[in-house]
């Protein structure tokens, strides 16, 4: 579940006002450009003072119905704020008061739950739990050290977002599920949205793809209920989620006050639920969602009345830089419509293919769904698109990626060139790890993975031998990080970048990771005999 990434514009105008036809043209050719490169494929929607300038589907229908991930934290921020207003918690309640005895419970509260200050280890980053119920989640979070003293840092945490959903089931008495549509989603009359996709049954239903390319488009998982609960788990349309805009804008389901203590930030630039920034006097706050087969932002200028929706079904989507896009049209900004110049073939992107750093940090340049992708250490990944064999376009950076050859006719530089300045890139060789919980290293990543072994007449042929494992769970990644991980989302030996952990037995096993073919990764288990 990815971060919504903040929208920072410097707009002439504080106000201004939108020509319906010639502005719904223009960001509808925009999506339509996205669309036909495959880094768009959903709903979307663009409304201003109540009207809608734009409604439609590329690819799917305008009313489908879409998982919309992290974007349920704004629902679980604004019940907790509504059960605050109705005296039935408060924001600086401590966690002590509904779990006594949880490791410096006394010093964490519900505001930091819901601004991320907590410092609660997030379960999404490895974990052994066998489910996800109440009990055994508490337990998992009390044998974690916190990252930082509560209140003195922040780090994005899904664990912070299952807690207030409990807490809401505790002070209602009512399943969480239950208390947003009793609170928000019945009373707003968002009529297609709600909880447990795997189980819909609906026409509008779309399905999420892991890969969606021109040649191949392959379904994902969907999560089984509760899922991610109140860290993710609503499933909602376009025009529901107006529906939720108009009703906050109208401060029908909770106060002003309680909206400006959730728009403004206490660190990171996040309130309580939402991510805000502002520009000449305005204000934007929103929340994107991301996971298994879907991408989703929701954003809005509460002063302007604006609402952004944009729902897509394929993880490639970059839909901050997409809302960016628009809002550029909406206030007569100057913006690139993507456009790929030139077709490199499969052999062109291997040479390419590699780790290139500054010193300062790595970028990973790999081949996702058919295309070359650039994702730096951490962050999220971007599409590269040729302009000519060694000269991409990189959408997010709005800058160039060149790579250069030295005298053996081998890329080892990259130089990324943007806003007229350059900065260059060495080719490097780090290498693929194993970690979980069946091994001794365990999943925080405090000691380096255990390391494969190359071989050296086979390319993309990794090994490990003889190595001791527990019964539980491991996964591959590469370098150390997440930014790159395998995992086996059906027990079949098929690898799927930030997949579901795979379940071992105890004993001495030889491990083969098979990257030959960067696209359809493999791997062996092959335990020895006693």
């Amino acid at each position: 579940m990815k971060q919504f990434i903040l929208i920072l514009l410097t707009l002439g105008l504080a106000r201004a006002s939108f020509a319906q036809s010639p502005t719904t043209a223009k960001i509808d050719a925009l999506l339509s450009a996205y669309a036909q490169l495959n880094l768009f494929n959903g709903s979307a929607l663009v409304a201003q003072k109540g009207k809608i300038l734009l409604q439609k589907g590329y690819g799917t229908k305008a009313s489908g119905i879409f998982q919309i991930y992290s974007i349920t934290k704004t629902f679980t921020s604004t019940l907790v704020l509504k059960l605050s207003e109705e005296g039935k918690l408060s924001v600086t309640d401590k966690l002590s008061k509904y779990y006594p005895g949880f490791p410096k419970g006394d010093s964490i509260t519900i505001e930091q739950l819901l601004s991320h200050t907590s410092g609660l280890f997030d379960y999404t980053h490895g974990n052994d739990m066998p489910d996800m119920q109440e009990k055994t989640l508490i337990g998992f979070l009390s044998k974690k050290e916190l990252d930082f003293a509560p209140g003195t840092g922040w780090s994005y945490s899904n664990s912070g977002y299952y807690l207030l959903g409990y807490i809401i089931q505790r002070v209602t008495g009512i399943p969480y599920e239950q208390a947003i549509h009793q609170y928000i989603l019945d009373p707003v009359q968002m009529t297609r949205s709600g909880f447990d996709f795997k189980a819909l049954a609906s026409p509008n239903k779309t399905i999420g793809y892991s890969v969606f390319t021109s040649k191949e488009k392959k379904p994902a998982i969907i999560y089984a209920a509760p899922g991610p609960f109140a860290a993710g788990a609503i499933y909602s349309t376009v025009g529901d989620l107006f529906k939720y805009h108009q009703a906050l804008q109208k401060f029908s389901i909770i106060s002003k006050a309680s909206l400006d203590k959730a728009y403004t930030p206490l660190r990171n630039n996040y309130g309580l639920g939402w991510f805000t920034s502002s520009f000449e006097g305005q204000q934007v706050v929103g929340h994107s969602g991301g996971a298994a087969g879907f991408r989703s932002n929701f954003v809005r200028i509460p002063e302007l009345d604006l609402c952004i929706v944009l729902l897509s079904n394929n993880e490639i989507a970059n839909l901050d830089l997409i809302t960016r896009r628009i809002l550029a049209v909406l206030f007569s900004k100057p913006y690139q419509v993507p456009v790929e110049r030139y077709c490199i073939n499969r052999e062109a992107q291997r040479a390419i293919t590699g780790t290139y750093s500054n010193d300062t940090f790595h970028v990973y340049i790999y081949v996702a769904d058919g295309k070359l992708v650039a994702q730096p250490a951490t962050q999220r990944k971007s599409v590269l698109l040729a302009q000519s064999p060694l000269d991409f376009y990189v959408d997010d950076l709005e800058g160039h990626l060149l790579f250069k050859k030295d005298s053996n006719n081998k890329i080892t530089q990259m130089v990324v060139k943007r806003n007229g300045k350059e900065d260059s890139f060495k080719r490097i060789y780090p290498g693929w790890g194993l970690l979980g919980n069946a091994t001794a290293v365990g999943w925080e990543g405090r000691q380096p993975d255990l390391v494969f072994t190359e071989d050296a007449q086979h390319k993309g042929i990794w090994t490990i031998t003889n190595i001791q494992l527990s019964t539980g769970n491991i996964k591959f990644r590469f370098d150390n990080d997440w930014t790159i991980n395998f995992g086996d989302n059906d027990a079949d030996g098929k690898l799927e970048a930030d997949g579901s952990d795979i379940k071992v037995a105890a004993g001495r096993y030889d491990i083969l990771l098979d990257l030959t073919d960067e696209e359809q990764p493999g791997y062996i288990l092959t335990m020895r005999q006693p």
